[in-house]
């Protein structure tokens, strides 16, 4: 992989992390886990790769083994990365509700090859 290819998953923007007026608790938790944001984002889309079909982000939270809460952020910015889409379908989740399924891109391939 080029240090470019690499350097965009590496890349962590603290002010995403937080709303545009962040209260002071908001933009102290950005701060703690923006150290393992990279770490994430990397098992998010090893997750998804190991799901054949794709996988919604429940799915791929538990192919990760972490929680939605850490697995969902990392799905969005790995979207704007174009490193995973939308495959154009949902499917249930436990709650019964509709979720996205994600596809991994190939360029997002290039982190699990």
């Amino acid at each position: 992989m080029k240090p470019k290819e690499r350097k965009m998953i590496e890349e962590i923007t603290i002010k995403k992390m937080h709303h545009r007026s962040p209260r002071r608790t908001e933009r102290a938790a950005a701060h703690k886990v923006a150290p393992h944001v990279v770490g994430r984002r990397l098992q998010a889309i090893q997750a998804l790769y190991s799901l054949p079909g794709g996988g919604t982000g429940e799915q791929i939270a538990r192919a990760a083994g972490l929680s939605i809460l850490s697995i969902r952020p990392r799905l969005t910015e790995l979207l704007e990365m174009q490193l995973i889409e939308d495959a154009g379908t949902v499917r249930k989740n436990t709650f019964g509700n509709n979720e996205t399924v994600w596809n991994i891109t190939e360029e997002g391939k290039k982190y699990v090859d």
